[in-house]
């Protein structure tokens, strides 16, 4: 994110188109349901750009960029990143235009999906649940229901359009061409109407559908029906429940049986939730509890020869909430760090292992405190580098060390006078330092986690 100025400007004009009329149930669909997973400062960006568009209307008027600053009250790269939130939950689209008079942007926005959708997409109600705490979600979900209505003791007596107008003429039914002419909307106009919320999507970058069809047996499942519809469904499910491609195999094989020769997406997502409520005592999955694919272990089956080694191998065995229990000695970690973390493994989709690599450089190097502008603003860089393994984190946490320190040093307010250079705030960590000369300044500090992870380590 650090280098939004390239795709957007002040000076960039922008204007806003509703697709589909927003009603004042949206506003609270946004704000109890949305709100909580992308933060204020998304929510106010669209609520603030929702403003620009006259009730009755699709289309706001053009302005710039620089408006919306001075609006919201926001710099530029904190608007661009919260817009990349809402595109994130599909509450947003964003289409630019370059000509002789500069750069546009379109900035479309989309209805929430209504409750029903809501909690019964995969994605969000996890996200939510874990975000908010089960009885909040539970307190939540009956907000958004009503009692049901029974008609079985009622019969219905409701008129029919000939029974309430019988004195209608025939003529007066009969479509002409002038009538069937003037129905359409005239020129490139279209009708005012209700739109149904997107789904959020999820890349199937991640999910390795070649190994899910080697174990997928065509006696049992035809490969045609494996459409990109049901391949998208099953990165998302493998997304959210942690699913390994042989598993999803199975998954599908159940689902196809079961649905007599035919692949419902409804049916996988029950399957798949099913099995995983059976294989976890009921629980939703909770994103900081994950360890690392097996397909982006490097010390997989390996016995750690080196220091190095052995720290990848703890890094891709350790979930980030079991990582930040041992750096806090053992104690649980802080309901508001677990809270980034699982922010920037939905957001981001990086990895636990490299979630892991993360976590120990900023908090070695930041004092021992997760930062979440600092947090979020590297695993967008590590993600844009597509990221995946631990070594490839910590090569790059080397390599560009000197430039997260420089981020650090331009949020720090100045103190005025000759400039000074600023101290490190914490030593490095010990990957980053075993093949340098140490010095008192950089001594590596592994502290209680490193001391664990040896000790078991040496039991391999």
């Amino acid at each position: 994110m650090s280098e939004h100025w390239k795709s957007i400007l002040p000076v960039d004009r922008y204007t806003v188109r509703l697709n589909g009329v927003l009603h004042d149930f949206d506003r609270k669909v946004l704000t109890r349901l949305y709100q909580p997973l992308m933060g204020a400062g998304a929510y106010s960006l669209y609520m603030t750009l929702w403003s620009e568009v006259n009730e009755d209307e699709l289309w706001g008027a053009q302005t710039t960029h620089h408006q919306l600053m001075a609006v919201m009250q926001l710099n530029l790269r904190s608007i661009f990143y919260e817009r990349k939130k809402l595109e994130g939950l599909s509450l947003l689209n964003t289409f630019v235009k370059e000509d002789e008079e500069g750069r546009s942007y379109l900035y479309e926005l989309e209805p929430p999906l209504d409750p029903e959708h809501f909690f019964n997409n995969d994605v969000l109600s996890v996200y939510l649940f874990n975000r908010i705490g089960e009885h909040k979600y539970r307190s939540l979900k009956r907000q958004f229901t009503a009692p049901a209505a029974n008609f079985r003791q009622y019969r219905k007596v409701t008129a029919s359009f000939d029974e309430a107008f019988q004195s209608v003429k025939h003529s007066e039914l009969v479509p002409t061409h002038e009538i069937s002419a003037a129905i359409q909307p005239d020129g490139e106009r279209e009708w005012l109407s209700r739109k149904g919320g997107q789904h959020v999507s999820v890349s199937s970058e991640a999910f390795d559908f070649e190994e899910m069809m080697t174990h997928l047996s065509g006696l049992i499942v035809p490969k045609e029906a494996i459409t990109e519809t049901v391949k998208e469904a099953a990165a998302k499910l493998a997304f959210v429940y942690n699913i390994t491609p042989m598993e999803m195999s199975k998954r599908i094989e159940r689902a196809f049986v079961e649905g007599g020769g035919a692949l419902e997406i409804e049916r996988l997502r029950k399957e798949v939730e099913q099995w995983y409520a059976f294989e976890n005592d009921n629980t939703l999955p909770s994103l900081s509890f994950r360890t690392q694919p097996l397909n982006h272990q490097t010390m997989a089956n390996k016995v750690p020869q080196t220091e190095e080694e052995k720290i990848i191998r703890a890094f891709e065995t350790y979930s980030p909430a079991e990582l930040l229990e041992q750096i806090a000695g053992g104690a649980k970690p802080a309901l508001s760090d677990l809270r980034i973390v699982e922010s920037i493994m939905f957001e981001q989709k990086l990895p636990p292992g490299v979630v892991n690599v993360l976590i120990d450089y900023v908090m070695t190097t930041n004092d021992m405190k997760l930062n979440r502008n600092y947090v979020e603003k590297i695993a967008s860089h590590w993600a844009r580098k597509k990221v995946n393994t631990v070594e490839q984190a910590m090569a790059l946490a080397r390599s560009e060390h000197r430039k997260y320190q420089d981020w650090v040093r331009q949020k720090r307010p100045s103190t005025g006078g000759a400039s000074r250079k600023p101290k490190r705030s914490g030593p490095l960590p010990k990957w980053m330092t075993e093949n340098k000369k140490e010095t008192d300044n950089e001594r590596p500090n592994w502290d209680s986690l490193r001391e664990q992870l040896e000790k078991e380590l040496k039991q391999l």
